[in-house]
């Protein structure tokens, strides 16, 4: 009844008002409230992590944990979803459609979109990890599989050699990952790893550089490497092409259901599990080249620019 409540208090309050129309993030607010109401519907609700959060972390950082938890967006082209390793190692189970209007949060098979996390606190600083496993990468970068289509086809079924250690930018495991800087004042500050290191924004002048989160990170199709969707702006007749140093620009978030037209997994349905509570030995990676998040650098060290 609380719930009905609310929706009829928020119809009311958009019939008052129609001149007001307020830039929000529609897909955040909207997947909030799908997911609120399936889960009070549900019997027993629904199993998000959060007590196993508060669990390993107490529950006030647990709430901190949800509450800095970013919505994925993905670019056109991408059906994979992240998933739990120890339930889907294969992209037949993580994948959902490729549909610019679905808020994804289990794949086609119903496997449930999974961010495992990590908590630090360091010189005054809290570090929150977010890492997102998927069964494979494929990397698109520059149109390197449109060019490898065209020039290493199988002479049996003109298949493209994808899923094979054929195509050097396939390999089975990918760790990818989203991180969020909580300062002593309060400030926060997120970035996404991005083949090797961080980004900010996508551009290179974001290129391990913390931003100030929008609440998004942005998933690239294929090789799944992140950065935060913003729009650069920057100071008039300050653009870089103009003076000797360059500016600091200002950051302006691309919103999904806003800027952005392009399907996502809104923070409210991602079910999270803390890496500090899972016995890492099961974990047994499908291509010797990977490396799981607790074996990286910037899981004992979370300043470091190598991810």
């Amino acid at each position: 009844m609380e719930w009905v409540g609310l929706m009829l208090l928020i119809a009311l309050a958009g019939a008052a008002s129609p001149a007001v129309a307020p830039v929000m993030d529609g897909r955040s607010f909207g997947g909030f409230l799908t997911h609120r109401l399936v889960c009070a519907v549900r019997s027993g609700g629904c199993r998000d992590g959060d007590a196993a959060l508060a669990s390993a972390y107490g529950a006030r950082t647990a709430g901190l944990v949800r509450e800095q938890a970013p919505g994925l967006v993905y670019e056109p082209g991408e059906r994979e979803l992240p998933v739990d390793y120890r339930r889907c190692r294969d992209p037949e189970c993580a994948n959902a459609a490729d549909d610019p209007d679905l808020d994804a949060h289990r794949s086609a098979t119903g496997v449930r979109s999974t961010v495992f996390t990590r908590v630090i606190r360091r010189g005054g600083r809290t570090y929150i990890q977010y890492w997102f496993y998927y069964p494979d990468s494929n990397s698109t970068w520059a149109g390197s599989d449109r060019i490898w289509k065209g020039s290493a086809l199988l002479q049996a079924g003109g298949l493209l050699l994808r899923g094979t250690t054929e195509y050097p930018g396939f390999h089975k495991d990918d760790w990818e990952g989203y991180q969020v800087r909580i300062d002593a004042d309060g400030r926060a500050w997120a970035r996404a790893t991005s083949h090797g290191h961080y980004q900010g924004c996508k551009q290179r002048l974001c290129h391990n550089r913390w931003i100030a989160p929008t609440g998004w990170t942005r998933v690239s199709r294929g090789s799944h490497a992140g950065h935060i969707p913003v729009r650069l702006r920057w100071p008039r007749h300050r653009r870089p092409d103009r003076v000797r140093a360059v500016p600091s620009p200002g950051f302006q978030p691309l919103l999904p259901g806003v800027e952005l037209h392009e399907r996502t997994s809104s923070a409210e349905g991602l079910r999270l599990v803390p890496l500090e509570s899972r016995a890492h030995g099961v974990y047994r990676p499908q291509d010797s080249d990977v490396t799981p998040p607790w074996r990286k650098e910037v899981y004992r060290e979370p300043a470091s620019d190598r991810s």
